[in-house]
């Protein structure tokens, strides 16, 4: 019996020595990756996201909404850009119903950008666009920063 005991009292300090170890682990595994994402990322800081019908001068977003019709020609998503570094990428991904259906052409920033706009879109091809729910994906350095949902009517 004592035999027992002893060995139960091992099996318990090796799964909380297990525990404990693994859980150190993980945490620091998940502030590497976080400051590895940072770094990607870190060539673009932005301000407000926008679903538009429409783009300005200077790509400022006109007629903000996240509701059109399908039969809008265009529809614009918009990114208030505080800075964006001299070769960033950045390109938009888009979903119907949560499936992706298209990419946007990758841009790459040419030069550093600070307090400007920077937009993408979905052109209606078909004369009217399938109605339902929508969003659009930025990416940043190829990954994702920022997601902005849609409805089509």
């Amino acid at each position: 019996m004592e035999q027992v005991t002893k060995f139960k009292m091992a099996a318990l300090l090796l799964a909380a020595l297990l525990f404990m170890t693994g859980c150190s682990l993980i945490d620091t595994n998940i502030g590497d990756f976080q400051d590895d994402n940072q770094g990607i990322t870190s060539g673009a800081e932005f301000g407000r996201v926008v679903m538009a019908e429409g783009i300005g001068s200077g790509n400022r977003p006109v007629d903000v909404t996240d509701v059109f019709d399908s039969s809008q020609d265009y529809i614009y998503v918009v990114l208030e850009a505080d800075y964006i570094e001299a070769g960033t990428t950045m390109f938009a991904r888009w979903y119907r119903e949560g499936q992706p259906f298209e990419d946007s052409s990758q841009l790459t920033a040419d030069r550093d950008y600070q307090d400007t706009y920077v937009e993408f879109h979905l052109e209606n091809l078909g004369g009217r666009m399938q109605e339902g729910t929508y969003s659009v994906e930025i990416f940043v350095n190829g990954n994702p920063v920022v997601e902005q949902e849609f409805e089509v009517r």
